[in-house]
């Protein structure tokens, strides 16, 4: 039988982009576009549309301030299987298990996998006889319920697009876009948002987000209850300790820049 490689015809730029994914991997720190390309004997301009577009899909993350690379968090998406005992979710992990028994809500991690998305990567359900379950996996919009609060908050998008895309949400009861824009501020003055009936009706969902270097929102820490077991002063609590975490969490991976949605300048 003939060799597999033999018979295949490699794709160049595909070639290239696992070249650059390795190469991120192996250097265990961040790299310039023209370091990359000399290293890899690749050409610079098509190094730096390669590198620009991985950054797009979250699988590059960029640091505009030191004009760096790094893998990014959008990479875990790839292997959520394999997710329990590596990277953001190692560092979440006891968090959520703690406050998912502190407060019997299901507890949720979100990593934001591009300009418009996040994906559920990790969760920990509380000790209540009827409990939420929420699959790993489960891919949402970035603006949607209390964690799309918390990321608009962070995501230093104009007005007019956020409103594009919360125009584009699907919810039970979603507030008029005025409300969101005000609940967005008091998420950047609380550090957490909650969500109550809007998203799901009789659910509530409070969220806080987990900021990289530049401060760009890259994850979200969420919890989901009834909300019939969630008043206002409950969720109150429940926020604050969310935003401490939150805090905890960014400072513990503030050394791994990210931010799927920075875009290195042309």
């Amino acid at each position: 039988m003939e060799n597999f490689k033999a018979m295949s015809k490699e794709v160049g730029a595909v070639v290239a982009a696992t070249r650059i994914l390795r190469l991120l991997a192996t250097l265990r720190r961040p790299a310039g576009a023209t370091e990359v390309a000399r290293t890899l004997a690749l050409n610079p301009s098509t190094c730096f549309n390669i590198l620009r577009t991985l950054t797009a899909e979250g699988l590059v993350a960029f640091d505009p301030a030191a004009k760096a690379y790094s893998p990014g968090l959008g990479l875990a998406e790839l292997a959520a299987s394999a997710l329990d005992g590596v990277g953001p979710v190692r560092v979440v992990r006891p968090h959520l298990e703690a406050l998912a028994e502190r407060f019997g809500a299901t507890m949720t991690l979100w990593l934001r996998t591009g300009p418009d998305r996040v994906v559920m990567v990790d969760r920990a359900e509380g000790n209540a006889m009827v409990r939420i379950h929420m699959n790993i996996g489960q891919r949402l919009p970035l603006l949607i319920g209390a964690l799309g609060r918390c990321m608009a908050a962070h995501a230093d998008l104009p007005d007019e697009e956020l409103e594009r895309r919360y125009a584009a949400i699907r919810a039970d009861a979603p507030p008029p876009f005025a409300t969101f824009l005000d609940q967005v501020k008091q998420a950047r003055h609380d550090g957490y948002a909650v969500d109550a009936d809007n998203f799901v009706s009789g659910i509530t969902t409070v969220s806080a987000a987990v900021r990289d270097g530049a401060g760009q929102p890259v994850l979200a820490i969420s919890a989901v209850d009834l909300s019939a077991r969630l008043d206002a002063a409950a969720a109150q609590r429940l926020g604050v300790a969310l935003a401490a975490v939150a805090q905890e969490v960014g400072r513990a991976l503030g050394a791994r820049p990210a931010g799927a949605a920075v875009l290195p300048a042309a």
